[in-house]
């Protein structure tokens, strides 16, 4: 009687999958040093922007007219060069757990983490 091909293959799929787990196992992280999510995490000048037209452009604030020329964020380049100027203060007011902008009502914790999380890896595109 001629067992069926499935049957026939569960050991050796059972084999490899046993194998699998324990063949090579990931690097110990180097100790004391605890990874971070802004050490992996992939936050693009793109996102911010959508964060920064939706919140801080919007209205008459930060778009280059009105009182808030000096801080125009309208465009990518605009807020890269306020920022390399002013990065501090953006921090403190923008990011910090005391921030008081956008006045309509802070940004989210994980959004004000991604913004430092940028600004931290050079505001990449």
């Amino acid at each position: 009687m001629k067992k069926p091909m499935r049957a026939t293959l569960l050991p050796f799929v059972l084999l490899l999958f046993m194998y699998s787990c324990t063949a090579e196992q990931a690097p110990a992280p180097e100790p004391g040093i605890p990874p971070t999510a802004c050490d992996t995490a992939v936050i693009t000048s793109t996102y911010i922007m959508t964060t920064i037209s939706t919140r801080c452009t919007n209205g008459a604030c930060h778009k280059g007219t009105g009182n808030f020329v000096v801080s125009d964020f309208s465009t990518l380049e605009k807020l890269k060069t306020y920022l390399n100027a002013n990065e501090a203060l953006f921090r403190e007011r923008v990011t910090s757990a005391n921030a008081d902008m956008p006045p309509r009502g802070k940004l989210s914790e994980g959004m004000r983490d991604s913004i430092n999380c940028w600004l931290n890896h050079g505001m990449p595109d």
